[in-house]
């Protein structure tokens, strides 16, 4: 292989890698619908948290119908773009306990819970109502 195929072959292979990358979302972030009410002082939506840790990545996770649950940190099961965790029985999060999915974009994620409210509910990339 001469030196020019050299180069075409290096930068195709690596415009191909950087497409395949581009397209993959990053599954580490924010999402939120946290809203407050100025006039009841309720605090209504969800939040998940995202990051990662030595194994893989943990959630913590926080939804509110009027007042806010507890944060709680879940392992969660990440498969390119979806993720997968459960809520406990015991959970005092908000959330419903039962296990979701969610598939996450460059906008969001849409998550899929077990019923209720989070059965199918869109939470997109934002920064947290406490910051």
């Amino acid at each position: 292989m001469n030196l020019i195929t050299r180069k075409i072959v290096f930068v195709f292979i690596f415009s191909v890698s950087a497409f395949a990358h581009a397209e993959q979302p990053n599954i580490t972030g924010m999402f939120s619908t946290f809203l407050h009410s100025e006039k009841s002082g309720d605090i209504s939506g969800a939040e998940i948290h995202i990051v990662p840790n030595p194994i893989g990545f943990s959630a913590v996770v926080q939804a509110s119908e009027g007042y806010t649950g507890f944060p709680e940190v879940v392992s969660l099961t990440v498969k390119a773009s979806t993720v997968e965790f459960t809520i406990p029985e015991q959970s005092a999060s908000g959330f419903a306990p039962g296990k979701y999915t969610g598939t996450i974009s460059n906008k969001g994620i849409l998550l899929h819970g077990p019923t209720g409210l989070y059965q199918e509910y869109f939470l997109p990339r934002a920064k947290s109502l406490w910051q």
